[in-house]
């Protein structure tokens, strides 16, 4: 889901977008993704969608540690294209798909389990959810993991990552409301935000010292230098005591 800002210029869009090999980018990685199924009950033959699937990594973890059936939907041509080619040279049967998370290309109560990883903050996260929870077979389960603020955060740090990274992250209990909201019960939060202080460090390693050149160029060539500002002031947004990182799953009745 990259897109460009006019104004801003986003880290994690610049991130994803200059395809920089990373293969999985929210905090946690694929053990993340392994907590996520198991607390949805995922298993053998279980037929699950993965809303915003990028790149097809989860997708790909998922089929062969849980010999589950998976669907990935994702707004990008250029990222379902990726996906596919992946799970082809890994010789997996996973169909992916172009869909927007708000309104899914799904009938109702499709899908035993229904997921999306650190992509809802950046959607219309109410109607998104009650989409995920529309295409969920009754019993089963939706989850997600994503930002989220603690209770403290003062409003004008939210409003400036909006503005920057265009995400609106809830609080713990703000994000086991909307699921609640969506009709959901059992509603589980898990605080998971000792990822957040070594998630950027583990992304620059990751992309290097020439990605992190081929990023300042871009932001420098597109923004000058208020748009390196923007991007510093976003990294220190996410490096803050008021960001968090959690798990959110649901099951419908």
């Amino acid at each position: 889901m990259t897109k460009e800002y006019k104004h801003h210029p986003s880290l994690e869009n610049l991130i994803e977008s200059e395809d920089m090999g990373l293969e999985v980018l929210h905090p946690g990685a694929l053990e993340i993704t392994e907590e996520l199924a198991e607390l949805c009950h995922i298993g053998k033959d279980t037929k699950v969608l993965d809303v915003a699937s990028g790149t097809g990594e989860s997708a790909c973890f998922l089929v062969e540690n849980f010999s589950c059936q998976v669907v990935g939907v994702d707004a990008s041509d250029y990222m379902v294209q990726k996906a596919r080619e992946k799970a082809k040279k890994r010789g997996l049967n996973i169909e992916f798909r172009k869909g927007d998370a708000h309104n899914l290309p799904f009938e109702d109560d499709c899908f035993d389990v229904v997921i999306s990883e650190c992509t809802v903050s950046l959607l219309d996260k109410e109607h998104a959810i009650c989409e995920m929870a529309r295409v969920t077979k009754s019993g089963g389960y939706v989850g997600i993991h994503d930002i989220c603020w603690k209770e403290d955060t003062p409003e004008n740090l939210k409003q400036r990552l909006e503005e920057i990274e265009d995400e609106r992250p809830e609080t713990l209990e703000g994000w086991k409301g909307l699921f609640e909201k969506a009709g959901l019960k059992d509603v589980m939060a898990v605080d998971k935000s000792y990822l957040i202080p070594g998630w950027g460090e583990e992304i620059k390693k990751k992309i290097g010292i020439k990605g992190e050149l081929k990023i300042f160029l871009k932001v420098f060539r597109n923004w000058g230098i208020s748009g390196y500002k923007s991007l510093r002031e976003s990294e220190q947004i996410f490096k803050s005591p008021y960001m968090g990182y959690c798990i959110i799953v649901g099951r419908k009745t």
